[in-house]
């Protein structure tokens, strides 16, 4: 970004005149020409939309006022490009959108094969509830390559590679990293999200850091918590987050309650509320989530790096795995459990979690057993 200029234009629509000097000056400092206004309705009448190659609404514009907005510079020029913007990196990500290629967009037909999904690609809540049901059952949570030191690579192909064509499971920056493109590149409005998990924490202990990839989508002007990455208490539906009511899924009952600055998702699990993970409500980068990858797979305290984590979630039963113990929950709330030996481990990962099993793993299959 650093040093490129850029010789196409953006129009640059706020609420905030404040706001909007700011990411304006930024820009031309930055080699960008921009241009913009406070007064977003009016931008219509103001601007003529053939003169723009960019056009960058801010993140108080979401819903029905930007949606209309952009119907109408569309209507001027159909080729003009538009970028939903948050304050604190809007000129980041305006200077990258002129001066840098798009990321390919992920392989639609491959990732839908993998999941065996075949319906409707447009962007609905059937489609999201849909999507969100197939992905959990079809990859599974897994973090295998943390335990052989190979480290996890979250740039897009590296993950898209994994987890669709080589058919392997990953963990939270993968599966939520993959599925945030894939929503994306159907027409969704997503932001990456953040969280503290508190599943299984002992009471009173210091709150971990923020460690868990989470999806935003907006839909109809309403925000869904979207996450197809949590392990063994995966979701398996969006949830509304603009309500605290308990939300039933095909498995336990959710609510999101608010939670200081940003959101507590409790699971209620035999009659209690018990506590998954503190949510932040401020949207991240992608970049953001290198050093909590880096984190979780290489601190020698992550549970990651010494207990082998396999999970996968289908429409009647959760299968989790920790270590040699294989615990299986089925929808009506009962409960089975099984040690396994060096061979049924093996089977498992195979058969129940649809792994690939490479020769490489037995090492860190009979570490498991003990």
């Amino acid at each position: 970004m650093v040093g490129k200029t850029s010789t196409g234009k953006v129009l640059v629509l706020g609420r905030s005149a404040a706001l909007l000097e700011t990411v304006l000056t930024e820009l031309d400092a930055a080699g960008v020409n921009a241009q913009g206004t406070a007064t977003p309705e009016m931008a219509p009448h103001q601007f003529d939309a053939r003169d723009f190659d960019l056009i960058a609404l801010g993140r108080g514009l979401l819903g029905e006022t930007g949606d209309g907005l952009k119907a109408q510079f569309r209507n001027r020029n159909p080729e003009v490009r538009f970028l939903d913007t948050y304050a604190p990196f809007a000129a980041h990500q305006i200077v990258e959108a002129m001066t840098n290629e798009p990321a390919p967009a992920p392989d639609l037909d491959a990732y839908c094969a993998r999941i065996g999904y075949a319906g409707p690609l447009s962007a609905t809540l059937n489609t999201l509830k849909a999507l969100h049901e197939r992905h959990p059952d079809a990859i599974a949570f897994e973090a295998i390559d943390v335990l052989l030191d190979r480290g996890v690579d979250i740039s897009p192909a590296a993950v898209e590679h994994k987890l669709v064509q080589a058919q392997r499971g990953g963990y939270c920056f993968e599966h939520n990293g993959l599925f945030k493109r894939v929503l994306e590149a159907l027409g969704f409005h997503v932001e990456g999200m953040t969280a503290r998990v508190r599943w299984m924490a002992q009471p009173g202990v210091a709150p971990q850091p923020h460690s868990h990839m989470a999806l935003r989508v907006w839909l109809d002007n309403r925000p869904w918590l979207v996450d197809v990455g949590f392990g063994g208490n995966v979701l398996t539906a969006p949830l509304r987050m603009d309500t605290s009511d308990p939300q039933p899924t095909q498995h336990e009952t959710f609510r999101l309650i608010p939670f200081g600055p940003g959101l507590l998702l409790q699971a209620q699990i035999d009659g209690q509320w018990r506590p998954v993970y503190e949510l932040s409500s401020e949207p991240l980068l992608s970049g953001d989530y290198t050093v909590a990858n880096w984190y979780t797979s290489t601190y020698p305290g992550s549970p990651f790096r010494s207990h082998l984590m396999v999970a996968r979630t289908t429409p009647t039963a959760r299968y989790k795995l920790l270590n040699s113990r294989l615990t299986t929950r089925y929808t009506d709330g009962s409960e089975q459990r099984e040690e396994l030996d060096i061979n049924a481990l093996e089977g498992v990962l195979r058969d129940t979690f649809l792994l690939p099993v490479q020769p490489e793993w037995r090492p860190l299959i009979e570490r498991a057993v003990g």
